[in-house]
């Protein structure tokens, strides 16, 4: 089945439009349902400038891989136009999108070695990054020719969510790492709130364990 095999070689997402930008309150406790984008992060108890340089350049990382996006779908959803779709403009944007993503979790993960507060946030990014990617695999178009097929589309979305499951499930380990270390702490309480409703809010992944992407706590 050629489209099959298109998406197993390009395999991703329409979804990541880039969020509404805007002023938060001094004590925003965060955005654990909207879409994964630099804004619904919660606020922090210090000022960006005592976050270290480091830091700062993995936020702007995270910041253009959330950011980066998503190629139009053409309207014409027939196998033939979707496969050449998935085949240039979609393919071309993983690409990219997988080597952002890649390059803010490693800064994140240095960053995160510098002191306790930025791990937290560390593990904020992590997550939003990846479950951007592994939910933006799960809203690809099915080809209009399978909505006469429901067996063979289920298995296109089978398909799917076996792609979207180690960004999935990178993103729930950053979650829970992340409301563990401020689990506790007052001023980063409502970071803890965050990344437990976000990780709740995710969709399950068919195992338990990471499968390539194994996460740094």
């Amino acid at each position: 089945m050629r489209w099959g095999t298109a998406v197993l070689s390009c395999a991703l997402t329409l979804g990541s439009v880039a969020c509404v930008k805007s002023n938060p309150p001094s004590q925003f406790a965060g955005d654990a349902r909207g879409r994964a984008c630099m804004e619904a992060l919660p606020s922090l108890d210090v000022a960006d400038a005592e976050l270290s340089e480091q830091m700062r350049m993995a936020r702007m990382l995270s910041a253009e891989s959330l950011e980066l996006p998503a190629p139009a779908v053409p309207s014409d959803k027939s196998a033939a136009t979707l496969t050449l779709w998935s085949e240039h403009e979609l393919k071309a944007w993983l690409s990219e999108k997988q080597k952002r993503a890649e390059a803010a979790r490693a800064e994140l993960d240095r960053a995160a070695l510098e002191n306790h507060r930025q791990r937290i946030v560390a593990g904020a990014l992590v997550g939003l990054v990846f479950e951007d990617v592994g939910r933006s695999l799960l809203v690809l178009p099915i080809p209009s020719e399978l909505e006469s097929e429901p067996e063979i589309a289920e298995i296109f979305h089978e398909l799917m969510v076996k792609q979207a499951e180690p960004y999935l499930i990178h993103a729930r380990l950053a979650y829970e790492a992340c409301a563990g270390n401020a689990s506790g702490l007052t001023t980063m309480s409502h970071w803890s709130d965050f990344c437990s409703a976000r990780e709740e809010s995710l969709p399950r992944a068919t195992s338990e364990q990471p499968a390539e992407l194994a996460t740094a706590r």
